[in-house]
């Protein structure tokens, strides 16, 4: 149907460049026109949770936003962790979310004994994720893919730190890329909290 359309809206240059590149659809029917935004309202929401005073065992917190499933890939964060900690023994990863996956992203975590080093919160307001991004130390994204990635923009919007996959709108914004490989992604990590 793409290539018989007459006009394409698409979020982000990554797609456009995909179905121009890929398909070979004309450049001149595609509108990038993102999700929006309100950038102004996430900067000028104020802090009412503090990370580091909520979680004071931990003196650099890595923060995940995220529904708990297969493509968002949490499973690489968690693998990650054993190195961070071999690096900063008080390291932290706060995964903010629910989803199918949580149980058996719980059980990995016991089973590494991460369980004080990993956190997990169920969904909370958007002006307390607000204040998670601007009091965390580092936003991590390391999903299978994202068609946008309206975490990124928030943790953006926000002024975090960012360590991603190369998915939506993670390049575009300036984030860290990483493989999809504990290594790559423990690496970007302990080069970005310096």
């Amino acid at each position: 149907l793409l290539p018989k359309a007459d006009h394409i809206r698409v979020v982000s240059s990554r797609i456009k460049n995909y179905l121009v590149e890929k398909l070979k659809i004309d450049n001149s029917k595609i509108e990038i026109k993102p999700i929006s935004v309100d950038i102004e309202k996430i900067k000028n929401s104020p802090i009412t949770i503090d990370l580091h005073k909520k979680y004071p065992q931990f003196d650099k917190i890595i923060l995940m936003a995220s529904r708990l499933t297969h493509e968002k890939n949490i499973n690489l964060a968690i693998e990650a962790m054993p190195s961070l900690i071999r690096a900063n023994k008080r390291i932290g990863l706060v995964v903010v979310g629910s989803g199918p996956e949580e149980g058996s992203l719980k059980f990995k975590v016991k089973s590494l004994k991460l369980e004080k080093e990993i956190r997990f919160e169920n969904w909370v307001n958007q002006e307390t994720l607000y204040s998670y991004y601007k009091t965390c130390n580092l936003f991590l994204l390391t999903s299978w893919y994202e068609g946008y990635g309206l975490t990124l923009v928030e943790a953006q919007a926000s002024g975090c730190k960012i360590v991603s996959t190369d998915v939506g709108v993670a390049k575009e914004i300036g984030a860290r890329i990483v493989e999809h490989n504990h290594s790559s992604v423990a690496r970007e990590i302990l080069e970005s909290l310096k």
